[in-house]
């Protein structure tokens, strides 16, 4: 019986929505931070847009779940974990964090080239 990607993408998701509920609210995780703007631009290999650039806002009343699924339908067991930027940006007299993130997943037996450009910016009370 051949694998069916559907069937696959569903167990992802579930895997995914698991992992979601897991993680406690953003109050519990980084009390007296009351806004966590994070700015998302995915680029190609060629410095070309892949999709539009768009924002995430996290209160503290949301899922402390940092983590950015790839853009690329293509792309397998990829995407970004902005954890360790939120971290850096919510650190006492630090408010904001710029950086590039590669894609870990990959196409078929080809790596995913997709990168991740970032600004997280964090409000306190």
């Amino acid at each position: 019986m051949a694998n069916n990607p559907r069937a696959i993408d569903a167990r992802v998701r579930e895997a995914h929505q698991r992992a979601y509920m897991s993680v406690p609210t953003l109050a519990e995780k980084i009390p007296g931070v009351t806004e966590i703007g994070v700015q998302l631009s995915f680029m190609l290999p060629s410095g070309q847009p892949h999709s539009s650039p768009h924002k995430r806002i996290f209160l503290p009343d949301m899922q402390a779940f940092f983590e950015i699924h790839c853009p690329d339908r293509d792309c397998m067991g990829g995407g970004f974990d902005l954890a360790p930027a939120i971290q850096a940006a919510t650190r006492p007299k630090k408010a904001e964090t710029t950086g590039t993130m590669q894609c870990q997943g990959a196409k078929g037996r080809t790596p995913c080239e997709i990168s991740l450009r970032y600004n997280v910016d964090a409000r306190r009370d």
